[in-house]
């Protein structure tokens, strides 16, 4: 998960995330967003949202770790949701997600970590 993040950090850096549930709803409607990454700890009516627009556009989404990871892998304090806007950063990260072991099917749910506040 540490390299997801690392990955995710690479994208922020190079300006193409957007963080936070209204950004990514945005990106997903306007047609940038190649990838939603969700915390596991996000509320489920912001998370069918976010799911319905993903599916209508046919945009793959991953649940990952808590809102504390998350946010920390954008430099910020947390966040719950944010999209990857480029589609070889998209797809690096989908694919590392699946060289780790688990099978890429739209979803992926990464266990919760220990550390929560």
């Amino acid at each position: 998960m540490n390299k997801v993040n690392s990955m995710i950090g690479f994208a922020m850096k190079s300006g193409k995330v957007s963080s936070g549930t209204l950004a990514a709803k945005t990106s997903i409607i306007r047609h940038r967003a190649h990838l939603l990454v969700l915390s596991g700890d996000m509320s489920e009516k912001s998370k069918e949202v976010l799911i319905a627009c993903c599916e209508k556009q046919k945009i793959p989404w991953l649940v990952i770790g808590n809102k504390y990871e998350l946010g920390n892998s954008v430099g910020k304090a947390y966040r719950v949701a944010l999209t990857i806007n480029d589609s070889k950063m998209a797809k690096s990260i989908i694919e590392l997600v699946n060289s780790e072991g688990e099978k890429h099917t739209g979803v992926v749910e990464w266990p919760k970590s220990e550390f929560t506040r």
